[in-house]
Order: C-alpha cells, then structure tokens, then sequence
C-alpha cells in the first residue's frame, strides 16, 4: 500500500515537472524563413538641368557677308571743273602709264599747283587732231578721251615759248587694258589725250592736288 502511493506520488511530480518545462507553441502569426528580412530602399530622384544654346548644326559653317563692294568707276562721260582759285592755264610737265594691282593707270602731272578741269569720255569713230582735223590713229578697241582745260604742254606766259611738257606724243606702258596714250591736241588752252583700250572698261578719276596729278584708272 506504501509502495503504491509513493509510484503515484512519483508519477505526478513527473507531470508537474513536464508541465513546467514545455515551451510554449509558436505563435501562428510568425513565420520563419532563411531568406533575409526585406530591406525598405528610399529612392531620391535628382532631376539635372541643362541648358542649350542654339547655334548651327554640327558639321555647319556660319559665314558673314558683309555688303557687296561698289562697282568700280564708269563707262560713262565725266566732268570737273578747275579747283577753286584756277586763274591761270595748267600747265602739264609729265605723263606716266603704269599697271597696277587690278588697274591700269595713266598720270598727268602739272607744274606747280596749278590743275586744270576735265572732261574724259569714250569716242565712236576716228580720233582726230584739234585744229587741223588730221586723223591720229590710236590702237585698241576703244578710245577714252581726255581734255583738260585751261591748260597746255607750253608755257606762252610773258609772250615766250618754252615747252614745259618734252617727252612724246605716244606712249606705251606695262599694263592690260591700255593699248597706248596719244597726245592728239594742244591748242588754244585745250590739251586733249587719247587713251587706247582692248575694249570699254569702266574708268575712275583721281584728283591729287598735292601731287599736282590727275590720275585715270582703268579696272582689268
């Protein structure tokens, strides 16, 4: 009989122990993995500003055109008078035919300062000499004529003659267009030059008084 109560004595100390030890279950709400707990990323966009300039394509040249350059002289009649202050007949002391870049060039010198008024047109026809209507043959295709008044190859002041222009009455130079220059009149103060040309190229006059010139250009 003591034996009895002591096993059932045992047998619920066995109970109350089991009881004691048991872990509680798991909760139904948790769940177990070996993959890594989700990680919550913060995106922050950064929104970059660009600017563009505008400008021509790639591979584009960009070219600036300024205004076209004037036409250059005329075939036109010309005219001038005497500067202001001419009293006296101008009085020529040289002719110089040269080439140039882009022109050929026809000088006529005068002594001092004193230079005469111009008319200079292209002539039809023959050319002839002033006074006695002689014909001068002047080569070329064209012929510009140039007179200058008052003035002469011959100083007549004081009642003397003296010559102050001695070179020729036909002239060459290193030019283009110009074939020669005549000299096809000298008389009652109006010196008159013949300039011979390939054809009728325009032409441009130049007064110098401080190089007591006259220039003539013809454009190539």
């Amino acid at each position: 009989m003591h034996l009895r109560r002591l096993a059932t004595a045992t047998v619920l100390g066995l109970l109350v122990l089991a009881g004691c030890n048991s872990d509680p279950p798991p909760d139904d709400g948790a769940t177990a993995s070996s993959e890594p707990a989700p990680t919550t990323e913060r995106t922050t966009t950064t929104e970059a500003t660009t600017t563009t300039e505008e400008g021509p394509p790639p591979g584009q040249v960009t070219t600036t055109t300024g205004a076209p350059p004037p036409p250059f002289g005329t075939t036109s009649p010309s005219s001038a008078p005497p500067p202001p202050g001419a009293t006296e007949v101008a009085l020529l002391a040289g002719v110089e035919v040269a080439g140039g870049a882009g022109v050929d060039r026809v000088v006529f010198r005068f002594v001092d300062a004193q230079l005469p008024g111009y008319d200079i047109a292209y002539v039809d026809g023959p050319v002839r000499q002033d006074g006695s209507g002689e014909i001068v043959p002047v080569e070329g295709q064209a012929r510009l004529q140039v007179r200058f008044e008052p003035a002469s190859g011959v100083d007549l002041r004081g009642g003397t003659f003296e010559e102050t222009y001695r070179g020729p009455d036909r002239l060459r130079g290193p030019t283009q267009r110009v074939t020669e220059v005549v000299r096809t009149g000298d008389f009652e103060a109006n010196l008159t030059w013949v300039v011979g040309v390939d054809a009728a190229t325009p032409y441009r006059v130049e007064v110098l008084p401080g190089d007591n010139a006259i220039v003539v250009e013809l454009g190539h």
